[in-house]
């Protein structure tokens, strides 16, 4: 049975990581053909903000040019983060119980106690390789997307949970790992909608109806940098999303 479900979860690992990738190379063609043009409408309406400007238009008509402006670095700016984090790792050793207790302080200021964050750690969990202040942002963009889900829930004690484990002889990316460290976060929230459940991963896709769907993507996307992946179960009262990392000792 063990040998079974393994054979499953790799073969659903590749096809979602086949999924991303055409994904990706789709955002980077549509990226490149949509900022060339934006980056002549900005030039043109600053050109037209200073003619405007000589010739003592009014305040309102130099506002529309000023706007034009705004709106396209708008744009240009939601194509870089539909890109995702454009930086290589820089990796170093790393304690990933600082890391969490890092994102745990973030949340706790934002939601003012207003939800019950629980710490379930491993002590003998061995220091990590890999870049701290992107498993931050992974870690806090999955934490937030709890967090909103609870917030418009009807939960009375919203929880969410941050537990660490080590788990021996498991396959990430088609490379088997002697050692790995797994994080969850759960939350007891109402569920993510079945008719999203299988595209969380992919740019756009959002089930709270607020923000661009981005903040799964750029997690998974710089986990994956990592040699890691991110999976993630779903019913009404718990959902959990599961960061695999590979341990180097």
């Amino acid at each position: 049975m063990q040998a079974i479900e393994r054979f499953i979860r790799i073969n659903r690992e590749e096809a979602l990581s086949s999924l991303q990738d055409s994904s990706r190379s789709l955002i980077r063609g549509l990226a490149h053909e949509i900022k060339n043009p934006l980056g002549g409408i900005r030039g043109a309406a600053q050109l037209l903000n200073q003619e405007l400007s000589d010739c003592e238009m009014s305040p309102e008509t130099l506002e529309f040019c000023q706007i034009i402006v705004t709106e396209v670095d708008r744009l240009r700016n939601l194509v870089d983060r539909l890109l995702g984090p454009n930086q290589l790792p820089q990796m170093r050793t790393m304690n990933i119980h600082e890391v969490l207790d890092h994102v745990v302080n973030l949340m706790d200021a934002e939601t003012r106690g207003s939800i019950s964050l629980v710490r379930d750690y491993d002590p003998s969990i061995p220091d990590a390789h890999g870049d701290p202040e992107q498993i931050i942002q992974a870690i806090l963009n999955i934490s937030r997307n709890a967090m909103r889900a609870l917030q418009g829930s009807q939960q009375l004690t919203p929880i969410i949970y941050f537990k660490t484990r080590v788990q021996q002889s498991f396959t990430l990316g088609g490379l088997h790992q002697r050692l790995v460290c797994r994080i969850d976060i759960t939350d007891n929230g109402p569920g993510i909608d079945p008719a999203i459940k299988d595209r969380i991963f992919l740019p756009m896709v959002s089930g709270t109806g607020e923000g661009a769907g981005l903040g799964l993507m750029i997690a998974q996307t710089a986990i994956n940098r990592h040699g890691g992946m991110i999976e993630c179960s779903s019913v009404p009262g718990e959902t959990k999303f599961s960061i695999y990392l590979p341990l180097k000792v």
